[in-house]
């Protein structure tokens, strides 16, 4: 497991899913958890949508300033890298937590500087 910290915003890196869910029950019970994965397909399937990419920058910024100051912690991140909304994740929790302080919990790697999620084998 991997901590990379770049206040506010805090990745923590896990291939092992059920190591970051452990964690998250470690973690301060007044900090709140937001589901990216439930709560973003909830929003996408009420919504008629056209451009999914600028609506889901839209939703996550919202929602998770909503959280101001935090921090808050995102969980179930995997939505965001699905091919067909052309996202750049790191970079939206990034953007974000110059207004909420973020923990993300990363389903993935970090290995010689390079930040990946899933596995290479794997079509994400």
């Amino acid at each position: 497991m991997w901590t990379l910290k770049s206040s506010p915003l805090t990745l923590i890196v896990d291939p092992d899913i059920q190591a970051l869910t452990q964690l998250q029950e470690e973690l301060p019970r007044e900090w709140e958890a937001v589901s990216i994965g439930r709560e973003l397909s909830s929003y996408l399937i009420s919504q008629e949508i056209i451009d999914y990419t600028g609506a889901i920058h839209k939703w996550l910024d919202g929602r998770l300033r909503e959280t101001a100051p935090g921090p808050v912690i995102c969980i179930d991140i995997d939505i965001l890298f699905y091919p067909t909304f052309n996202l750049d994740p790191l970079t939206l929790f990034r953007q974000i937590s110059r207004h909420a302080r973020l923990v993300v919990l990363w389903p993935g790697e970090y290995k010689d500087g390079i930040l990946s999620y899933a596995q290479p084998e794997h079509q994400h």
